[in-house]
């Protein structure tokens, strides 16, 4: 038994199982480890990418496509590691591919997905959609406002609105700009409006009959701007001497314009009530003959604006001694005709005087000479009777 311990070639017998037996172990280990690798790679997963974009590949220069939905969903099935990534990441398209080789009419075509790796497959929902190409259309509207003014409080008024962008430009088929009829923004407010209205809006497009029209829009949105100020009241101007005048002149003032004899106020509701007419100074200091003024019209306090802001005055100069001589004589003529009508009233009455006064002797002589008959009547019938 020892020599065949000590047999060499036992020795490597040995040593060649071992090795053979290590060999084979350590192969299996490796078999077994890629094995478990290709089954990891090969677990496959199904996960569905919503809100996906559609690619049209079409001459956007002369044609416009309709139909498309906004979005589609794209369903991708492969190793859970691949679909996980383009999941996240989205780095892949779906494309309505070649439009320009269809021409203007409605067709039905496939939506296809790019950019996908090739070890996933996919299903896009909608697979089919039916598209519309016509000829493009490029047309610039002005755009509306549409704003109910009985919102307005009674003692204010709405002025008119004003736009950031005046004008919009539509983009759409030739037969839906053809349509086109109504081009807007709505501007809704509570009742009761006192202060100015600045809203944000969508612009709408319809047409004749009121429906919406499909159309793209440049820009989407204005800014509306309604001033809302309160009512202007209409009174009379009047006009009042101030300053230092010469003593020796008169001064009479009127406007030029017999047709602006009024100014329209504006001015808060309480004042604006209160107003009956506009004061208005005008300063005679230096002036000495007839003369005309443009005068700046004063803002009374509460006064927000006024209309017209300035008027012509006229100053008619006049001396007052000619007036005074011709108001003398006046007085004289008045002052003579008065003692005239004394006088002829004086002989009226001294005529009627002197009348009652012969009236009175004459009567007192027939007194007389009654009573004288009478005392003779009597003595003669004494006598008789003696």
């Amino acid at each position: 038994m020892e020599k065949i311990y000590n047999n060499p070639w036992f020795m490597k017998i040995i040593a060649l199982a071992f090795a053979i037996l290590l060999f084979t172990y350590v192969n299996s280990s490796n078999n077994r480890v890629q094995t478990s690798g290709i089954d990891g790679l090969s677990a496959s997963t199904t996960d569905t990418i919503f809100e996906v974009p559609i690619v049209v590949e079409i001459d956007q220069g002369n044609y416009y496509v309709t139909g498309f939905p906004e979005t589609v969903s794209v369903e991708i099935s492969g190793p859970s590691s691949i679909v996980l990534n383009t999941k996240t990441t989205k780095n892949f398209d779906v494309v309505a591919a070649d439009l320009d080789n269809l021409g203007v009419g409605t067709h039905t075509i496939e939506l296809v997905a790019e950019g996908l790796s090739p070890q996933l497959d996919y299903k896009i929902m909608p697979e089919e959609v039916t598209i519309t190409i016509e000829e493009k259309k490029v047309e610039t509207f002005s755009v509306d406002v549409e704003f109910d003014d009985s919102l307005i409080n009674e003692k204010f008024k709405a002025g008119s609105p004003s736009l950031n962008y005046e004008t919009v430009e539509l983009t759409g088929t030739a037969s839906t700009i053809d349509q086109v009829d109504v081009v807007k923004v709505v501007v809704n407010k509570e009742e009761d409006i006192t202060e100015d209205i600045v809203q944000t809006l969508p612009i709408v497009v319809m047409d004749a009959e009121g429906n919406k029209l499909d159309v793209e829009l440049n820009p989407k949105e204005v800014t509306v701007t309604i001033p809302v100020t309160p009512v202007l009241k209409e009174v009379p101007i009047v006009l009042n001497q101030a300053g230092t005048g010469d003593e020796n002149l008169n001064y009479e003032l009127g406007i030029s314009n017999q047709s602006a004899t009024t100014v329209a106020i504006q001015a808060e509701a309480g004042l604006l009530d209160s107003l009956s007419s506009y004061p208005v100074d005008i300063d005679v200091t230096d002036i000495t003959k007839t003369t005309k003024q443009t005068i700046e019209l004063p803002v009374l306090e509460g006064v927000t604006a006024i209309e017209p802001e300035k008027i012509e005055v006229t100053v008619t100069v006049t001396e007052k001694k000619s007036q005074e001589n011709n108001q003398n004589t006046t007085e004289s003529n008045q002052s003579s005709s008065s003692s005239s009508s004394n006088s002829s009233e004086s002989n009226s009455s001294n005529g009627s005087t002197q009348e009652e006064i012969e009236d009175s002797v004459s009567e007192s002589s027939s007194t007389s000479s009654s009573e004288g008959s009478v005392d003779s009547s009597s003595e003669s019938n004494e006598e008789e009777n003696e």
